[in-house]
């Protein structure tokens, strides 16, 4: 299956009096054996926080699954655009990948791989970020789930990570349309450079029962 689509984009946004125009052009293609690709460009003249520029994107993604266990996505893109957080206008790319596998009935692993690259106005690269969050969800029982994720935060220009999360999710549904949660969450990162250690930022855990009531 082939798709080809193509048009406009039209996007006003009232706090800057200004009305975003461009345009897009894609191609999709999908095979019978559950796997396909796509790639598109998109360009538009914008204008935010008072500041007006041109950007453009071009994106790829692929997709694989023909294997009932094995699900896979990988993906790219290359954008110019306004980098606010350096204030300039300048180039930013990325690449990534995401992996998911059913290793047996009751485990699932996986993880997600992402690099992000921000370049400067004279074409250099002014620094790195790496992302990475792996996973495994175990179904010991039917209607019984555990899903627990590490999410690491790498940046090149201070070599060294800056930023972890910790995540497990606990859901049981006991009976139709009840369940009981359990989530707990850590976020650990640097208050300041000069902090060697990550540190504890935020620490949260909820607890929930959801029951229907039969009338």
């Amino acid at each position: 299956q082939v798709l080809v689509y193509t048009g406009g984009i039209l996007y006003h946004e009232k706090v800057d009096a200004f009305t975003d125009y461009g345009g897009l052009l894609g191609y999709n293609m999908q095979f019978r054996n559950n796997w396909g690709f796509e790639i598109n460009f998109d360009f538009a003249d914008s204008r935010d926080e008072g500041i007006r520029y041109t950007t453009y994107n071009v994106n790829f993604s692929s997709w694989f699954n023909t294997n009932p266990n094995l699900h896979a996505n990988v993906y790219a893109g290359y954008s110019r655009t306004y980098n606010f957080s350096r204030d300039y206008l300048a180039y930013y790319s990325w690449a990534g990948s995401f992996l998911e596998y059913l290793l047996l009935n009751t485990l699932e692993i996986g993880t997600s791989a992402d690099m992000f690259i921000e370049g400067n106005p004279d074409g250099n690269i002014e620094d790195v970020t790496y992302n990475a969050r792996p996973y495994f969800s175990v179904t010991p029982i039917n209607n019984l789930n555990i899903r627990v994720y590490f999410d690491n935060l790498f940046v090149r220009s201070s070599n060294r990570s800056e930023r972890t999360i910790f995540g497990l999710l606990f859901s049981y549904n006991f009976s139709p349309k009840s369940w009981i949660y359990f989530a707990l969450n850590e976020l650990r990162d640097r208050p300041e450079p000069e902090f060697q250690q990550l540190r504890v930022a935020e620490r949260a855990s909820v607890f929930k029962i959801k029951y229907l009531f039969y009338f």
